[in-house]
């Protein structure tokens, strides 16, 4: 299976690569479009809705078809629409197009991206999920995320050094490098064997407002609005604080991107696969140093700062989500991997909506104590989870 696993980390570590080249350069790239902040917002909410709509269709797929073919489909969707979409923001830049014309087609071609794009995880999960046993899986959910920071860090970095060069090159090399292997992919990859009862349809379809699910996928969605809103501001915050022009922005929050990713990959690849811990105690580590970076957000004003922020928001996310994914897989049966997969991209995807609104919406109006609105959303919701938790604990312990 090393090889069948090579392949599924690669696209896992590309995507990653892929989406932090797109926010790094996009957020600043729109300001010389001449494009509004909130404008800047709907393109990446717009595509983030796709996601959350399609992604339980492609949950269910897997489950019922195999993961192979939703895995080629999205690989492939991915690499088509990047490049279509670095080449409407190229005749944007070359051409006297309206900011109209370029928003919507902006938005249309990043929404065909992301209905493709959200087959890769629930079928790149469920691949590894059905191959490993439970005492394995977290330390594989671990290693999916490694591959997601070292696409962060990889990108970032390719990016800047590509940027000088220019500034859409990054994103049309990131599409030409996903797709290289796939003809490979597909002669290597197996599918992962499916039931009759899935097959059929019988298997059971799994909501989101399923109490085996619920917590997890609220902490998914909170997070990840987070992390988005922050990959949304961090732009602006940057040019408005040390005036950055749209080159120098980019190369920073490439920077920031990658060292956010370093720590996450320290987390994941080293910290977890070496000492075990339970689920639960990689979401309590995650969110406190969430909360950190969030609070260093709002009191910090330099590149310092933002660095140190970036960091604990590594380590958080390094531990967090691990720990949201393997004990979600083990609350439901076999048959279900697929739809708790999909449900899990949907939060993350919901969270892409919600996250670049709060972040473009409120910064416009309150700058950096948009952080401060996102710190009060991740106690809260923590609160909620807990006190969730503890109820139905007491419940079960009863009955």
């Amino acid at each position: 299976m090393r090889i069948q696993f090579g392949f599924i980390y690669f696209f896992l570590l590309m995507v990653g690569a892929g989406q932090s080249i797109v926010f790094a350069i996009f957020p600043a790239l729109s300001r010389e479009l001449m494009m509004t902040e909130l404008q800047a917002g709907l393109v990446i909410s717009a595509a983030a809705f796709i996601s959350f709509a399609v992604s339980p269709f492609w949950g269910r797929r897997v489950d019922k078809a195999g993961s192979k073919s939703s895995l080629i489909q999205g690989v492939a969707g991915y690499g088509l629409f990047n490049m279509a979409f670095a080449g409407v923001l190229w005749m944007a830049i070359d051409t006297t197009m309206s900011v109209v014309a370029v928003f919507l087609l902006l938005v249309l071609t990043r929404c065909m991206f992301a209905f493709f794009t959200s087959a890769i995880l629930p079928a790149a999960q469920t691949y590894l999920i059905t191959h490993t046993s439970a005492e394995e899986r977290p330390a594989k959910m671990a290693m999916i995320g490694m591959m997601f920071g070292l696409g962060m860090i990889l990108g970032p970095a390719a990016g800047s050094a590509l940027v000088s060069v220019g500034i859409l090159a990054p994103i049309v090399l990131s599409a030409l490098i996903m797709l290289l292997p796939l003809p490979f992919a597909v002669r290597q990859l197996h599918e992962v064997p499916v039931t009759q009862k899935q097959q059929s349809g019988g298997a059971e379809k799994l909501r989101f407002r399923d109490a085996r699910i619920r917590p997890y996928f609220l902490l998914m969605l909170t997070v990840y609005a987070i992390f988005s809103a922050i990959q949304q501001t961090i732009a602006f915050s940057l040019q408005d604080l040390l005036s950055f022009d749209a080159v120098a922005t980019a190369q920073w929050v490439g920077i920031a991107f990658m060292v956010c990713a370093v720590a996450s990959v320290i987390c994941q690849g080293v910290i977890i696969q070496k000492w075990q811990f339970s689920g639960q105690q990689l979401i309590t580590i995650g969110l406190v140093s969430i909360l950190i970076s969030l609070t260093v957000f709002i009191a910090g004003q330099g590149l310092v700062a933002v660095m140190i922020a970036f960091a604990a928001l590594g380590v958080g996310f390094g531990f967090v989500y691990p720990g949201i994914v393997s004990k979600a897989s083990l609350s439901v049966t076999g048959q279900l991997q697929g739809q708790v997969t999909g449900a899990l991209q949907a939060a993350m995807s919901l969270g892409f909506i919600v996250g670049p609104l709060i972040g473009a919406g409120l910064y416009a109006e309150i700058g950096q104590w948009v952080y401060g609105v996102l710190l009060c959303l991740l106690v809260s919701t923590s609160l909620y989870v807990w006190f969730n938790r503890t109820n139905r604990e007491e419940t079960e312990a009863l009955v």
